[in-house]
């Protein structure tokens, strides 16, 4: 489960979640980890689960798994989930 105490260790998930191209909103595993992180921090049951959805480095393991499905994304405004 990915833990950031700060905005720039926040950044590197930021920017996996900017290079998907799954589309504008945020997918179950961004949503996962952006709800339920801070609640499932002291269930090790929950940890384990978003330990393999998202890894405290901030990488995403649907884009490790199926890395060559996400090599080229041409749109630059494809995703715009962490803008104010």
């Amino acid at each position: 489960m990915a833990y950031f105490s700060n905005g720039s260790e926040g950044m590197v998930f930021d920017g996996e979640c900017s290079s998907c191209k799954y589309g504008d909103k945020a997918c179950p595993i961004a949503l996962v980890q952006m709800v339920h992180n801070y609640s499932a921090c002291n269930n090790e049951e929950a940890s384990k689960i978003l330990d393999s959805l998202v890894s405290n480095d901030g990488k995403c393991s649907m884009k490790q798994e199926f890395k060559e499905d996400f090599e080229v994304v041409e749109d630059p405004n494809q995703l715009k989930l962490f803008e104010v």
